[in-house]
């Protein structure tokens, strides 16, 4: 009897095993036959699950849009204001955990990635990530709206959210400095102008 395999499992499983050693050594130094050993299989096999070693990144960089999305839906309810969910969408870069600090340092790296190579599976999945936030932002957005939060004119709001806190997520890390204070500040400001005075 022939054993089943379950190629999406073994993509996450392969990649989670190489997490510790792209930071370790950065995508450019990283080799296909590290990657096979520290996953503990062939090199022919990680052939079978991606195509390039780029596509590990892709895959570390979705498993932890997947947790971070998982936090968001568990720290909020019908009672969460529509700001404070929109700082915990935000908390990847605002949060001071230590457990998001693997996270920013394998964003980093496909930063790193994404600036220097414009492949087409590179810039599909940059759109991929960039939908998925934008999706969730929205929803928070339209539900705010809906239950008299915040103005209508908010959901013009979105795409400059999301470019606002890239903005500040690279200057900080370009420039050495801790720019979160100064980006809470920027969705304090949104905020009074767009909150319904109650």
């Amino acid at each position: 009897m022939a054993i089943i395999v379950d190629k999406d499992k073994k993509r996450r499983d392969i990649a989670g095993a190489c997490t510790e050693l792209l930071l370790e050594k950065g995508i450019k130094n990283l080799t296909i036959t590290e990657i096979a050993r520290t996953a503990g299989i062939g090199k022919g096999t990680v052939y079978d699950y991606f195509s390039n070693k780029e596509e590990i990144v892709f895959e570390i960089i979705r498993k932890f849009i997947e947790e971070h999305q998982h936090n968001l839906l568990s720290r909020s309810d019908q009672q969460t204001s529509t700001k404070q969910k929109v700082l915990y969408l935000f908390d990847f870069f605002l949060s001071e955990y230590k457990s998001y600090e693997k996270h920013q340092d394998v964003y980093r790296e496909y930063l790193s990635v994404t600036l220097s190579t414009k492949s087409c599976p590179m810039l599909e999945f940059n759109s991929e990530c960039s939908c998925f936030i934008k999706t969730i932002l929205e929803n928070i957005i339209a539900e705010g709206i809906k239950k008299g939060e915040i103005k209508g004119i908010a959901k013009r709001l979105v795409d400059g959210l999301i470019k606002a806190e890239r903005g500040y997520m690279l200057t900080a890390w370009a420039d050495g400095k801790d720019l979160k204070q100064e980006f809470k500040d920027y969705i304090d400001t949104l905020f009074d102008l767009i909150e319904i005075k109650k």
